[in-house]
């Protein structure tokens, strides 16, 4: 386990998919602006499972960690994979909502950014977002993230049982990071 600020760092285990599916699915329905790309009627809508965490938590080509706070509860969320030589992924970074707006997004995701830099050996770091989310995309610039140009179509698919709630002018916008 490793401390970074406030809260502790550890690899998460298939044991934490459970408060991790309740943690992720909390936070990112807690979008209370229009920018989330679910449409109106959302509150109940997962956007993983408990079987989705323990497949990436279990993938080899990917760290899945969970920081805890000094309490030892835990709190956020993110992954990390390694894509080539020079370069590594971000994703899922979930902060409980009990304890957003304080930092602790911005703690995790160096926390990221140094596991990319010093046990990957990568030289950037990249990740997507949702268009519509424009306070998301604002938070990760304001952290030195920049758009790459590149665009990709939403998943719409892999959401087939979502029918009638998803957004339909949804794509991911992609940004990337030297470290």
């Amino acid at each position: 386990m490793t401390a970074t600020g406030n809260l502790n760092f550890r690899l998460a285990t298939v044991e934490d998919a459970i408060p991790l599916e309740r943690l992720i699915n909390t936070a990112f329905r807690n979008d209370t602006t229009t920018q989330v790309y679910l449409s109106a009627d959302h509150e109940r809508i997962d956007i993983t499972s408990v079987d989705g965490i323990k497949a990436s938590i279990t993938q080899p080509d990917r760290a899945v960690y969970v920081a805890t706070d000094l309490a030892g509860e835990l709190v956020a969320h993110c992954s990390v994979r390694k894509l080539d030589e020079t370069c590594a992924w971000f994703g899922m970074l979930a902060v409980n909502v009990n304890c957003q707006n304080r930092g602790l997004g911005s703690q995790v995701l160096a926390y990221a950014e140094n596991y990319a830099r010093h046990e990957l050996g990568s030289k950037r770091m990249e990740l997507d977002a949702v268009n519509t989310r424009a306070d998301l995309i604002a938070w990760y610039k304001h952290r030195g993230y920049q758009e790459t140009g590149e665009t990709s179509q939403f998943p719409y698919e892999y959401h087939g049982d979502w029918k009638g709630v998803l957004r339909s002018d949804l794509q991911f916008v992609h940004f990337g990071k030297d470290l």
